[in-house]
């Protein structure tokens, strides 16, 4: 499947021309033109389960494109935010990948998920495009969030969120945001998650929650223990030992290192201490501390999905106890150099 995926890539991109491969935090897409997007491997899915596939293809090439010509479902949607966001003087677009848009807004860097806006909107005329983003874009106003949520309608809304160097470089002076060393080059910030949309907290909201009696980190990490009921993780077996893999991609899953129950559910497997690395948000991956070869196996994973991800977090391995991340882990001398 994943092969057939990327051939049909490879063709919309000779045959549209304006078609660029796209990754972020180990998902692929295709950017056709300038706002419109398709997953290639979604695609092919759908082909092989359809009863009629010649009939499933075409349907795919002409979604392809319609994304390209700008008239796609999510390019509809995509182009109407660029559109109504460039009229406003408090807020423009940083980064846009598929469906997800992040935008800089008074200071404060914000996540928006525009699934809901594409699926309610799909053959719908171009004045409910329009409605549906102007709601969507009116929660980004001043007036909405002006920072001073108060506390009860913030506490349930709070996750925790790990980053690394290239968070922190592009937030240059940082602006405002609540930050939290955690290791060599990893810190924890803090995110309020709303329906369709995340932002990061700044340092001044900590304050201002922490002197009524509030503990922000604490709330974030009960809201993050809360939601491992949806939490996936995976033993992927390889010849020198067993990986563990966490993949429930909803955001969560390298927070979930800071999460004492993680170290009770991979010590069972794994032995304590054991490795973890973190590459990027939605990825968690783990093995025992030997031997060489599986380490370095868990190594050039997390190397690879960290190269691959636009806002990587490390894709250095971290010694993990019951006391939780106790130091970055070097391979010892005494091992082969090629596995150092």
């Amino acid at each position: 499947m994943e092969c057939a995926g990327a051939y049909f890539a490879l063709v919309l991109i000779d045959q549209l021309g304006d078609a660029e491969h796209r990754t972020r935090e180990g998902q692929h897409r295709l950017q056709l033109g300038l706002y419109g997007s398709i997953d290639p491997f979604a695609s092919v899915t759908r082909m092989v389960a359809a009863d009629d596939p010649r009939r499933a293809l075409l349907a795919e090439i002409t979604l392809a494109e319609a994304e390209a010509a700008g008239v796609g479902p999510v390019a509809r949607v995509v182009r109407e935010l660029h559109e109504q966001l460039a009229a406003l003087p408090y807020a423009r677009v940083a980064e846009c990948f598929d469906r997800k848009i992040w935008v800089e807004t008074q200071g404060t860097r914000v996540e928006l998920d525009l699934t809901r806006v594409v699926d309610v909107t799909r053959g719908e005329s171009a004045a409910t495009v329009a409605g549906a983003v102007r709601r969507l874009v009116a929660a980004l106003s001043p007036e909405e969030d002006n920072g001073a949520l108060p506390w009860e309608a913030a506490r349930e809304r709070l996750f925790p969120r790990l980053v690394g160097p290239a968070f922190i470089a592009a937030l240059g002076d940082r602006q405002g945001v609540h930050l939290l060393p955690l290791a060599s080059e990893v810190w924890v910030t803090l995110v309020l998650k709303y329906k369709e949309r995340a932002r990061y907290v700044r340092q001044d909201e900590v304050d201002t929650w922490s002197k009524d009696g509030a503990v922000p980190r604490a709330q974030a990490l009960h809201n993050l223990a809360l939601s491992c009921g949806r939490a996936r993780f995976l033993q992927h077996d390889t010849v020198h030992g067993p990986l563990v893999i966490a993949e429930s991609r909803d955001g969560h899953d390298s927070a979930r290192l800071l999460l004492p129950s993680l170290h009770q559910l991979l010590a069972r497997e794994l032995g304590s201490p054991f490795l973890v690395g973190i590459p990027h948000r939605d990825t968690l991956l783990a093995s025992a501390l030997g031997p060489a070869a599986l380490v370095n196996t868990l190594q050039e994973r997390v190397r690879e999905a960290a190269m691959r991800a636009p806002h990587a977090i490390t894709p250095k391995l971290l010694l993990v106890d019951e006391a939780g991340i106790i130091g970055e882990h070097v391979l010892p001398p005494q091992w082969p150099a090629a596995l150092r």
